[in-house]
């Protein structure tokens, strides 16, 4: 076989290496091999690393409020954006070592995982533009809160839709969605934070409906709970939603500027 006929490496074939003198990069792209959905499995190990050691530190108290802000809501929160799909792995992984050493965390009971699951899933396939399946997911999960018989009492309907339902319009909605996925993408400094809340929003909401829904099918819990008690809820949630995005603003520029792993950055153009 002559020099010309030599078959390339898949090196070579892939991405150009940077030479002496040369612009070019190596660049990993989603479909890179060694990567679980565009993401490597030592970056989602670490991931889940944090977020045991976020699920050890005390809750925050919401000022004037009873509730709580924990370190790992905000990681859910920012997780789809941060890591794409592979969220889901990363935080059902950091999740369930976390409810084995810190159960007091989760008043989901045993599956309480899957809560920080689904919420770095529907961010994450959402941030990916495959919004089918973010969409067909957070359908899902809105659906499976109406299964329980309790959620057909008076004013039960409303508390999926202050986040749940706004994230899935904005799931299927392409303008909204391509405009969300294009700022955080690109970093724009005019529409990031606005961008960054709605990505946030999404991935809390669906975290929180999963938790609630779980809830109530432990505890048996009635309208005279939920109804009253929703302004509430909604306020903490908003809370937690602008703390998340304070602090996913900063994880996103503080990776770039480092040049280390972010899920936007491994998408094809």
């Amino acid at each position: 076989m002559t020099d010309q006929e030599q078959p390339k490496t898949e090196l070579e074939s892939s991405t150009p290496l940077e030479q002496p003198g040369s612009t070019v990069t190596q660049v990993r792209t989603y479909k890179a091999k060694g990567r679980i959905a565009g993401m490597s499995i030592a970056v989602l190990a670490i991931w889940a690393a944090l977020y045991i050691v976020a699920s050890a530190i005390p809750a925050l108290p919401v000022p004037g409020m009873a509730g709580m802000i924990t370190l790992n809501a905000i990681m859910t929160a920012i997780s789809g954006m941060i890591l794409g799909p592979a969220a889901a792995i990363a935080n059902a992984a950091g999740g369930i070592v976390s409810m084995i050493l810190f159960p007091y965390g989760f008043s989901a009971g045993p599956l309480g995982f899957l809560t920080v699951t689904m919420g770095g899933l529907v961010a994450g396939l959402f941030m990916a533009n495959k919004w089918v399946p973010a969409a067909i997911a957070e359908i899902l999960i809105i659906g499976s809160w109406f299964v329980n018989p309790q959620s057909w009492q008076t004013g039960m309907w409303m508390v999926p839709l202050p986040y749940s339902a706004i994230a899935l319009l904005v799931i299927v909605i392409k303008p909204v969605r391509d405009w969300v996925r294009n700022a955080i993408i690109t970093q724009n400094k005019k529409t990031m934070w606005l961008a960054v809340f709605v990505m946030c929003m999404i991935g809390h909401a669906a975290e929180f409906l999963t938790t609630n829904t779980m809830v109530n099918w432990m505890f048996n819990l009635t309208w005279q709970y939920w109804v009253p008690t929703l302004p509430y809820w909604i306020m903490v949630d908003t809370v937690v939603i602008l703390a998340s995005t304070i602090v996913g603003v900063g994880v996103l520029v503080g990776l770039k500027k480092a040049r280390l792993p972010l899920f936007p950055t491994t998408l094809e153009k």
